[in-house]
C-alpha cells in the first residue's frame, strides 16, 4: 500500500469509530425491505444501509448493456455490508485496493440521521474518482456518517469501470440499435450513474431525503462525470446542484464513429481492444465471444488512467463517449454555448493537483519543456514561456508540475464557473491549499484528492486544530449548498454563517475562496496562465 494510502486510512480510522447500536433499522423501499445498521456518532443516531442494488447485475448477456431494473425481493434484505467493487486492474490502485471485486457491483450506500421519512433533508450523492478505471464506494474516507450528522442524506454509488463501463464497438452498437432503437455503445458507466440517480428519485424519501434537493458531488473522474451529466439531456431533473472537485470532461472526449482531432473514434479503440483479446469481427458471434471472456481475461489488457502508454505495449484508456444518446454533442461545445444544466455549481482544484500526471512525465530538460509548451500553446508559445519561465534544466520538473496543474485542473475549474456565469447561472470557485505536513503531502504538497477527507469530515485522527476547523468549515459550506443552493446559506442569514462570505463567481472580479490554513477570499488566481490555457482550449474545440 502506498504511503499516502496508509496515511489516509489511518486518518479515517479514528474518525469513523462509532458504536453500533443493538437495534437494526428496517426501511421499506420500492423494491423491498432493507435491514441496515444504527450507529451512535458523537451522541447522534445515524442509520447506514450498505450494498443496496439500484440495477440488475450487469453479467452474462447484460454485460455491455444499459442497466436494467432490479428484481423486487420478498422478506428483508440484509444491507449491513458493502458490495464488492467493480472489476478493475490489479496493477492500478486508487487510495486503497479492493479485495472483493465482482461484475455484480451496481450498488449504493445511504447514511441518514433523519428520524423519519417526513423530514425531507437535502440529499448529497457522491460519485467516486479513479479515472473511470479504478475506485469504489466502500473507500473508508467516503464514509458518510459525519455529513449525515451535519444534516444531509448521504449516498455513495458505484458504476462500471474501464472496458466494462465504456467499451464501444460496432457489434455492440448494432445490437443496441436492434434491441433499443439507438445505434450507440459505450457510456455504460454514465448510464449506471443515471440509474442510481433515478433510484434516488424513487426511494430517497424513505430515508428522510428530499428528492427535489439532490446535489451530486465528486472528485477527479467523479467530478468529470458530473460535468458530462450536466451536458446530457438524460440527466434533466435528476439533480439540482453540483460540485466538481478537481475534474472536468476534458478536451479529448472520443466520438463514437469519427476521429476527433488526434483522438481515435470509440469504435476504433473498441475494435483494437477486442483484437488484443484475440477477438475479431463485428457480428453477434463477436459479442458472444466477448461476453464469454472472464473479467480477469478482459483486465489482462493493459489499462491507464492517465493516457500514458506502457513501454512496449499500448495501454488503453476508457471513459465517456459522444455517442448520440447520453452525450449527443461534445460536452465542451455544450458548456461553451451555455447549454448545460443551469444549476447552482461549485468547482475548484488543489494547489498541487497536477502531480497525479506530472510525476510520470518524461520532460526533464529545456528542449523537451519548450517543445511541450509549443504543443500546448501553439501561437501563444512565446507568451507562455514568459508566464512559465524556466532557465535551467534543474527547474524543469517543478514548472512542468505547475503547467500540468493549471492545464488539467485550475484553468478548467475557472472555465467551468465562467461558462456558468456567462449562461446566467450561479457558480462559486475554490482553491484548496491546506498542507497537513504529513505523509505524502511532505513531498508532494497539496496533492490530488487531499481535500476529500476534509469534505467528508474523516480527517481527524492525525489532523491538528487547523485541520479540524477547516474540515468543519468545508462541511458546513457543502451542506448549506445542498440545502439552499448557496454555500453561504440564505440571504441575510447570520446564524452559523460560515466566514468569510464566499463570493459568487463573476468574470469581472474573478474571485474565489481559498481553503488554506483558514478560509480567505482571493482573486485573479493564476490569471495569465489560465487565460492562455483558455485560448488554447478554444482553438482545440474549433479544430474539431
Amino acid at each position: 500500500m502506498c504511503q499516502w494510502c496508509r496515511l489516509l486510512a489511518f486518518l479515517v480510522g479514528a474518525s469513523i469509530a462509532s458504536v453500533a447500536l443493538a437495534a437494526d433499522p428496517v426501511i421499506p423501499i420500492k423494491e423491498g425491505q432493507l435491514r441496515g445498521e444504527e450507529l451512535d456518532v458523537k451522541g447522534q443516531s445515524v442509520k447506514v444501509f450498505r450494498g443496496i442494488p439500484f440495477a440488475a447485475p450487469p453479467v452474462k448477456q447484460l454485460r455491455w448493456r444499459p442497466p436494467q431494473p432490479v428484481t423486487p425481493w420478498k422478506g428483508i434484505r440484509d444491507a449491513r455490508k458493502f458490495a464488492p467493487a467493480c472489476p478493475q486492474p490489479p496493477d492500478l490502485v486508487y487510495a486503497l485496493a479492493f479485495k472483493e471485486q465482482s461484475e455484480d457491483c451496481l450498488y449504493l450506500n445511504v447514511w441518514t440521521a433523519a428520524k423519519g421519512d417526513a423530514e425531507k433533508r437535502p440529499v448529497m450523492v457522491w460519485i467516486h474518482g479513479g479515472g473511470n478505471t479504478i475506485g469504489g464506494a466502500a473507500t473508508p474516507f467516503y464514509d458518510g456518517r459525519h455529513l449525515a450528522v451535519a444534516g444531509v442524506v448521504l449516498v455513495t454509488i458505484q458504476y462500471r469501470l474501464g472496458p466494462f463501463g465504456y467499451l464501444a464497438h460496432p457489434a455492440l452498437t448494432a445490437e443496441a440499435k436492434r434491441l433499443d432503437g439507438h445505434a450507440t455503445s459505450g457510456n455504460y458507466g454514465l448510464l449506471d450513474q443515471l440509474a442510481a440517480l433515478r433510484w434516488v428519485q424513487t426511494n430517497i424519501h424513505a430515508f428522510g431525503g428530499d428528492r427535489d434537493r439532490v446535489t451530486v458531488f465528486g472528485e477527479s473522474a467523479g467530478a468529470a462525470n458530473i460535468t458530462h451529466l450536466m451536458a446530457s439531456p438524460l440527466a434533466k431533473g435528476l439533480f439540482h446542484r453540483a460540485i466538481a472537485e478537481s475534474g472536468y470532461f476534458g478536451e479529448n472526449v472520443p466520438h463514437l464513429t469519427t476521429k476527433s482531432g488526434a483522438t481515435p473514434s470509440a469504435h476504433e479503440t473498441g475494435v483494437s481492444f477486442a483484437q488484443k483479446l484475440d477477438i475479431k469481427g463485428d457480428d453477434a458471434e463477436t459479442l458472444t465471444k466477448l461476453r464469454d471472456l472472464s473479467a480477469e481475461r478482459i483486465l489482462s489488457v493493459p489499462l491507464s488512467i492517465t493516457g500514458a502508454a506502457r513501454v512496449g505495449n499500448r495501454a488503453f484508456r476508457f471513459g465517456p463517449v459522444v455517442e448520440g444518446q447520453v452525450l449527443p454533442r461534445d460536452p465542451g461545445e455544450v458548456w461553451a454555448a451555455g447549454q448545460m444544466m443551469k444549476i447552482p455549481f461549485i468547482a475548484g482544484s488543489n494547489l498541487d493537483d497536477g502531480s497525479v500526471f506530472s510525476r510520470a512525465l518524461p520532460i526533464k530538460q529545456l528542449p523537451g519543456y519548450r517543445l511541450s509548451l509549443r504543443t500546448i500553446f501553439g501561437p501563444d508559445t512565446e507568451q507562455a514561456l514568459k508566464v512559465f519561465p524556466v532557465a535551467r534544466n534543474e527547474d524543469v520538473p517543478a514548472m512542468v508540475h505547475r503547467v500540468t496543474t493549471l492545464l488539467s485542473f485550475r484553468a478548467p475549474a475557472r472555465r467551468l464557473v465562467r461558462w456558468m456565469d456567462a449562461a446566467g447561472g450561479q457558480a462559486w470557485l475554490y482553491h484548496f491549499t491546506r498542507n497537513p505536513g504529513k505523509g505524502r503531502a511532505v513531498k508532494e504538497g497539496v496533492f490530488h484528492g487531499l481535500e476529500i477527507t476534509y469534505v467528508f469530515g474523516t480527517f481527524t485522527s492525525l489532523g491538528d486544530d487547523t485541520d479540524r476547523a477547516l474540515s468543519a468549515n468545508m462541511m458546513h459550506r457543502w451542506v448549506r449548498f445542498a440545502r439552499e443552493g448557496d454555500p453561504n446559506g440564505k440571504t441575510g442569514e447570520k446564524k452559523d454563517q460560515p466566514v468569510p462570505l464566499w463570493p459568487v463567481y463573476r468574470r469581472a472580479t474573478d474571485r474565489h475562496l481559498e481553503f488554506g490554513n483558514k478560509p480567505m477570499v482571493g482573486e485573479k488566481l493564476d490569471r495569465e496562465g489560465c487565460d492562455l490555457l483558455d485560448k488554447a482550449a478554444a482553438r482545440r474545440r474549433t479544430v474539431r
